[in-house]
């Protein structure tokens, strides 16, 4: 036998051995998520087609409580309603939506405000929620680029960690979101929200996650604020109902000025 026939085999075992290790790495490569499909598999979770739930808010400032309960609904990403079921004095307050359009009826004065694109941003009923969390006239899927930074840890899950910088044509958007989705199901566990100065301006964690039909999502929401340790605002939702139908007359002022049913 020639004296390079015991190289030869030596190379084609080393081949033989090594080639389910390379089709293993190749896979891995191959299984690495697109941010993008991150985030629509995400936002599909906590909208659906539809959704119709209602949300216990509670407000903390300090050693100081206040209570809202709030029934909530939405159909796919351009109409939304909220409306205010307690306490007495804030019974009726609501909010409608419809594309990037924004209403609030104020039963104390019989009247109907529009709600100008760049309040959108501003604190929904004195808490740490803004009125675009609420009736979620972003569409982070549509309106942000994604990156994907890698791999993290959140409260015992593991997690793919998401950059989100706001599209040109944006209508209203933060200076970055960092999004936190659970590995394999893209549930969103935590969010932080920085201004366009890249400060960090509030941090939103999600717990208590449970699944609807075929959705599943976090169903306590806790947002705080860095520079105000006191201020703390918590959602918990209850009741939740997931693709079904929703009359269309529910996106219309004139459900928004009708007295609320429990």
């Amino acid at each position: 036998m020639p004296k390079t026939a015991p190289k030869l085999l030596v190379l084609a075992a080393l081949s033989f051995s090594l080639a389910p290790h390379v089709k293993e790495a190749q896979g891995a490569t191959a299984a690495v998520p697109n941010a993008t499909e991150l985030i629509k598999k995400s936002e599909f979770q906590t909208r659906g087609n539809s959704v119709e739930s209602h949300m216990a808010m509670t407000v903390i400032r300090g050693s100081t409580e206040r209570n809202l309960e709030i029934k909530v609904w939405s159909s796919g990403t351009d109409k939304a309603v909220v409306k205010i079921l307690a306490p007495a004095k804030d019974r009726d307050t609501g909010n409608l939506r419809l594309k990037f359009d924004l209403w609030q009826y104020l039963p104390n004065l019989e009247r109907t405000i529009k709600i100008p694109p760049s309040m959108m941003l501003q604190s929904w009923m004195g808490s740490d929620f803004t009125n675009d969390d609420l009736v979620k006239t972003t569409s982070i899927s549509r309106d942000y680029t994604h990156k994907l930074l890698g791999e993290e840890t959140v409260n015992g899950m593991k997690t793919y960690k998401i950059e989100c910088i706001p599209k040109k044509d944006a209508p209203i958007a933060w200076g970055k979101i960092l999004i936190w989705v659970r590995n394999p199901d893209a549930v969103p566990v935590k969010n932080e929200f920085y201004t366009e100065n890249g400060q960090l301006a509030k941090v939103m964690i999600g717990t208590e996650l449970k699944t609807f039909g075929s959705h599943t999502i976090a169903t306590k929401l806790t947002m705080k604020l860095p520079r105000k340790a006191d201020n703390e605002t918590r959602i918990e939702y209850s009741d939740v109902k997931f693709d079904h139908e929703i009359p269309a007359n529910t996106f219309t002022q004139e459900f928004l000025k009708k007295r609320a049913k429990n």
